[in-house]
C-alpha cells in the first residue's frame, strides 16, 4: 500500500502527529500550504491521510483550500485526523462535505487532544498529552492498513457540550472579528479571519528585524519592511509568526499575553519547510 499524509501546522502539533504517522505507514509526508499554489491536486497513493489543527471549532482556511482542490480520489482511501485544544467541532463534518463535493469520502476520522498554542490551561499537561498520542499512533495504522471505518478517538460527552457552546459562540465570531479589523461584519466569515492579523503589533525595541517571522509563516501573509513585519491580511491565525520570535517582540489579539507555545519535537526548520514542495523529514 502506497500512503501519503498531508498535513497543515502552524505550531507543530499537527506536524508532530502527521510525522508519526507517516513514519509508520512509511508513506510520504507533503506540507499543504506548498499544494495551494495547484489548480488541481492528485493524490498519487492509495492511501491519504489529512492532518490539521482545529480553528474556531473548524477547519482552518488552508485546509478547506486543498479540500476544495482535491481532484480523482473516488477510490482512495481517506482518512483525516484533527488536533485540538477542546474539541473536534465541525472541522470533521465540513472537510466530509468538501470531500463528498469532489467525489470522494472520508473513512475514517481521529480526534488529537494536543496543548493550546494561543491561552494556557492550567489542567493541561502537555508531556501526558503526547504520550497519549503514541500510544494511539498504532491504531490509526492498522486501521489504515485494513481500510477500517469508522470515527476514533473522540470525547462524546465532550464534543456534545462544546457543540452546544459553539453554537451559541459561532455567529459571534464574525461580529468579533469585524470589530478588531474595522471592516464589513456581513463579509463571510473565512474573508474576516484574513483581517484578524490586524491584531498583531510588533514591539518595536524588542524587534531586531531578524525576519523569522516572515519565514514560519506558512500563509505568506508577513513581509518585512525596513527590517519589521507588516501583516498583509491574509492571515490564517495560526500563530507561529507570534510564538516563533525569538525575542517575544510580537503580541497579538488572538493570543494571551505572555503564553507561548510551540511542540518541544519539531523545528523551526520543520515549520518553515512547509511553503517548500516535495519536503520528507
Amino acid at each position: 500500500m502506497k500512503a501519503v499524509i498531508y498535513y497543515f501546522s502552524g505550531t507543530g502539533n499537527s506536524l508532530f502527529v502527521a510525522k508519526g504517522i507517516a513514519a509508520a505507514l512509511d508513506a510520504e509526508l507533503l506540507p499543504i500550504a506548498s499544494s495551494l499554489s495547484e489548480d488541481k491536486i492528485r493524490v498519487k497513493a492509495d492511501a491519504a491521510g489529512i492532518v490539521f489543527p482545529v480553528y474556531y471549532g473548524d477547519l482552518p482556511l488552508p485546509v478547506k483550500n486543498f479540500a476544495k482542490k482535491l481532484t480523482d480520489i473516488q477510490n482512495i482511501y481517506l482518512f483525516s485526523v484533527c488536533t485540538f485544544g477542546g474539541s473536534a467541532g465541525d472541522s470533521h463534518k465540513t472537510l466530509k462535505q468538501i470531500v463528498q463535493g469532489r467525489g470522494g469520502q472520508i473513512a475514517a476520522t481521529y480526534g488529537v487532544h494536543m496543548p493550546q498554542n494561543a491561552f494556557y490551561k492550567f489542567w493541561e499537561k502537555h508531556r501526558p498529552l503526547y504520550r497519549r498520542w503514541q500510544k494511539n499512533l498504532p491504531v490509526v495504522v492498522a486501521n489504515t492498513i485494513s481500510r477500517r471505518e469508522g470515527t476514533f478517538f473522540r470525547n462524546i460527552l465532550f464534543d456534545l457540550i462544546f457543540k452546544g457552546i459553539q453554537a451559541w459562540v459561532k455567529p459571534r465570531y464574525a461580529k468579533s472579528f469585524a470589530a478588531k479589523s474595522g471592516i464589513s461584519p456581513d463579509l463571510p466569515l473565512d474573508e474576516l479571519i484574513h483581517f484578524n492579523d490586524v491584531g498583531f503589533k510588533v514591539h518595536i525595541r524588542a524587534c531586531t528585524g531578524c525576519g523569522l517571522c516572515e519565514k514560519v509563516c506558512p500563509a505568506g501573509n508577513i513581509e518585512m519592511q525596513l527590517n519589521k513585519p507588516f501583516w498583509r491580511h491574509q492571515c490564517w491565525n495560526c500563530l507561529a509568526c507570534y510564538n516563533y520570535c525569538p525575542e517575544k517582540a510580537i503580541s497579538s489579539s488572538i493570543a494571551a499575553e505572555g503564553y507561548y507555545y510551540r511542540h518541544p519535537d519539531i523545528t523551526v526548520q520543520e515549520i518553515m519547510a512547509q511553503k517548500k514542495r516535495d519536503i520528507m523529514y
